[in-house]
């Protein structure tokens, strides 16, 4: 008999509006929702909790979301945990920082959940 885990999604983000509306529409879809509110304690609780999925602001206290992506997506536990950015900056000019950080995608605020979901698909997928 097998076990169907409740997927886990972590939310790093400093803006309790973004964070509590990401936070009501994941658990709308049967997630359970591990949140932080800086760098430091989204990385602490990743390597704690595990999450299936990560979900990190770019711009956070104590350490930045490009720096959290970048040391969890080079840890052996975590390199296939998809991970996600998203940025009140310009897209196109953290291009460089996306990339070496390691994260599968980049999406720019503001966003429709709709599209994250899309881009959490195809990174599920991929």
């Amino acid at each position: 008999m097998s076990e169907n885990k409740q997927k886990s999604v972590l939310i790093i983000e400093n803006d309790d509006a973004i964070l509590n509306s990401l936070s009501n529409r994941f658990k709308q879809k049967d997630m359970l929702v591990i949140t932080a509110k800086d760098g430091y304690e989204g990385y602490t609780r990743a390597c704690k909790e595990s999450p299936d999925l990560i979900i990190s602001e770019t711009l956070l206290p104590s350490m930045n979301g490009f720096r959290v992506a970048r040391l969890l997506k080079f840890d052996e536990r975590f390199k296939d945990t998809p991970l996600i950015l998203i940025t009140s900056n310009n897209v196109d000019s953290v291009q460089d920082l996306f990339k070496a950080s390691g994260a599968d995608q980049i999406l720019g605020k503001p966003f429709r959940f709709r599209d994250l979901m899309e881009i959490m698909e195809g990174v599920e997928a991929a």
